[in-house]
């Protein structure tokens, strides 16, 4: 058990290593596509017409 969370912690370090090399961090992110957000939720009220 322990060998395999070992594991699993070097492999998180290295990709959190790699991803802070390339830039991908949430702070420094060099892409240029524009982020795209969930719109905000719209509640409508329940109709029993299926029409709507």
């Amino acid at each position: 058990m322990n060998k395999m969370l070992s594991l699993i912690k070097r492999g998180w370090h290295k990709y959190t290593s790699w991803c802070d090399k390339m830039g991908l961090t949430e702070n420094s992110q060099r892409c240029c596509m524009p982020r795209l957000q969930d719109p905000p939720l719209e509640k409508k009220p329940f109709s029993k017409d299926p029409t709507n």
